[in-house]
């Protein structure tokens, strides 16, 4: 399932090039943070795009896309770097490109908006709410058996763990992964039709 792992590097852009993208622009982003000195001041993230309550109140909702891009700290750039490495390549092959782009997305802005919809306290940043809709689209492919069982398994008791860890945000990862089995459900489907139509 994840046999991309042993592709060199150097091939990775030419073959997942939206995988590529995205990482390529989280770490732009993650050394600008870097080089501001300032790293761990609240304020830096609001100025690169973080998610506040109070700017969104203001009417900055495209902080709830800006901020998928932003990481604050070694570990979660390297945390959601290497999830996005063992997760996402996969899912570019089999949904193509396009529509692996908006699953990323559209999952993102859900888990974010989920941020402020349950109230969430303090400035949020990352993508996790998009690995957990990758996580939704891998538990779909599990559910309907169109990936290998062990290894779905695995998935699930991954994500319920990581939930369970990641408690105050519980809520906007469920909301993220529930979007990322439903995009997944309507993509399939809609492929099906399509492809039944040519047939």
């Amino acid at each position: 399932m994840f046999g991309h792992t042993m592709i060199p590097l150097r091939k990775f852009p030419r073959l997942f090039p939206i995988v590529s993208s995205l990482i390529l622009v989280q770490t732009v982003f993650f050394i600008s943070v870097l080089f501001t000195g300032h790293m761990s001041d609240p304020h830096t993230w609001v100025q690169y795009g973080a998610i506040d309550h109070l700017r969104i109140d203001q009417g900055e909702y495209w902080r709830f896309l800006i901020s998928l891009f932003l990481h604050v700290n070694f570990f979660q750039f390297i945390f959601i770097v290497f999830a996005q490495y063992i997760l996402a390549p996969q899912l570019e092959w089999l949904f193509g490109k396009l529509h692996f782009l908006l699953i990323f997305l559209l999952t993102g802005l859900i888990g974010n908006i989920g941020i402020i919809l349950f109230e969430v306290d303090g400035i949020q940043t990352g993508a996790s709410s998009a690995i957990y809709g990758l996580l939704g689209v891998y538990l779909y492919l599990y559910a309907r058996r169109l990936m290998d069982v062990m290894t779905g398994r695995a998935l699930l008791i991954l994500t319920v763990i990581n939930l369970l860890f990641n408690f105050s945000l519980l809520f906007p990862h469920l909301l993220a992964l529930l979007a990322g089995f439903l995009l997944a459900a309507m993509i399939i489907m809609m492929k099906q039709l399509n492809q039944s139509d040519e047939d």
